[in-house]
């Protein structure tokens, strides 16, 4: 499958990316059915899986997707909430963007095996920050826990905005700085944080930012809403449950699934815990 993907040339940081997320998915595709978020964990008893396609069903309400949308989704990871989506809210066309070469390989693959046509679903390896579409392409720009990765943030803030058509929205989930770190310590906890996970050290900032990068790229209507309470925590104690563990260790290994998901798991509570990461949902709108 993966000599059928037409790949795109990466940066060092995309490779980057690419490798981090890519280590080890040959089993880990059907882990908590292929999602990778979060989850918005909103009420007591939700399974992951649920908790997983709660926070897609809050963006997809954010963005408004409907019968007519045409929906980019950038960072769409293994296709799983791309079927929840099309299953959901049956939108024209959902196309799917992912710069780890193998998202996009099992992506296609669950979609053949969903037997969702082409002409309804498709996906293609790329970058947010150099979205392979015309201007005007999409009704609807998505991205779920993505943007931080980007080289930069801002860059696809500028992207998103060419391939939207006028009157179209963006949506996102992200995780900016609470604050500002105030000593040596948590300078470290932010940097180590943000280096294992692949985050450019210029996405660190807050939602103040976020606002104003977004009305630069020519948003208006910029909406946040901080939602860690909701994500984190249920993440992280999902995580930390003797069963996952397990799973995780025969799927990626101790040193990379155990031990790397853990001090990226800790790192991200911690930090949440200490007033220093948040959670947010973002909408923009671009002017009709």
């Amino acid at each position: 499958m993966l000599q059928d993907v037409k790949q795109q040339a990466l940066t060092p940081h995309q490779a980057g990316v690419n490798s981090f997320y890519g280590s080890g998915i040959d089993d880990y595709h059907n882990y908590h059915n292929g999602y990778l978020n979060f989850g918005l964990w909103d009420r007591d008893g939700l399974t992951y899986e649920q908790a997983a396609e709660n926070l897609i069903a809050r963006l997809c309400g954010l963005l408004g997707l409907n019968a007519e949308s045409k929906l980019l989704d950038i960072g769409s990871g293994m296709g799983t909430q791309d079927i929840f989506m099309h299953r959901t809210y049956r939108p024209a066309l959902i196309q799917g963007l992912d710069v780890t070469v193998k998202h996009v390989a099992r992506a296609t693959e669950r979609q053949r095996r969903e037997n969702v046509p082409e002409s309804a679903m498709r996906f293609r390896h790329g970058s947010g920050t150099e979205i392979p579409f015309p201007p005007s392409s999409f009704s609807h720009v998505l991205s779920v826990e993505a943007p931080e990765h980007f080289d930069t943030r801002e860059k696809f803030f500028h992207e998103a905005f060419r391939v939207l058509r006028p009157g179209g929205v963006l949506s996102f989930s992200d995780y900016p700085l609470a604050r500002q770190p105030k000593n040596l310590f948590e300078k470290f906890v932010v940097w180590a944080a943000s280096r294992i996970w692949h985050v450019p050290p210029a996405n660190l900032y807050v939602n103040e930012v976020f606002k104003q990068k977004l009305e630069t790229a020519g948003f208006k209507n910029v909406t946040i809403e901080n939602v860690g309470a909701l994500t984190i925590p249920g993440y992280y104690f999902e995580c930390r449950r003797p069963e996952s563990i397990r799973e995780i260790r025969n799927i990626r290994g101790f040193w990379k699934g155990v031990l790397g998901g853990y001090l990226i798991d800790i790192g991200v509570y911690g930090a949440f815990k200490a007033g220093l990461c948040e959670y947010n949902l973002v909408r923009a709108e671009k002017p009709a």
